[in-house]
């Protein structure tokens, strides 16, 4: 039983926001292609640090011990501002970028 509840008004009202939102900004497609670009940046990097941990940081590489190398890549990921993670991205995958 709800004690508390919205009006017809307020719900409509929410409901039309919500849908203006989606159709103009969350669904938006600038940010539905930047969507695609950081989870294609951030698949590369992990499969990148999965399938060769020696190139991940010395003290991260100490922490592959304590929790799986999975765990340790994500979390490692997940620390990086975007800016960090563009660079490093273009570092280990870039072919014209020195490291």
């Amino acid at each position: 039983y709800n004690v508390v509840c919205m009006s017809e008004d307020a719900h409509r009202r929410t409901r039309e926001l919500k849908d203006f939102l989606y159709a103009n900004l969350y669904r938006h497609y600038r940010v539905m292609r930047m969507a695609v670009k950081a989870e294609r940046l951030t698949t590369s990097l992990f499969q990148a640090y999965i399938n060769e941990p020696l190139i991940l940081p010395v003290h991260v590489q100490n922490l592959i011990g304590t929790r799986p190398l999975e765990r340790v890549v994500c979390d490692y990921i997940a620390g990086m501002t975007d800016c960090y993670a563009t660079e490093e991205h273009n570092k280990l995958l870039d072919p014209n970028t020195l490291p």
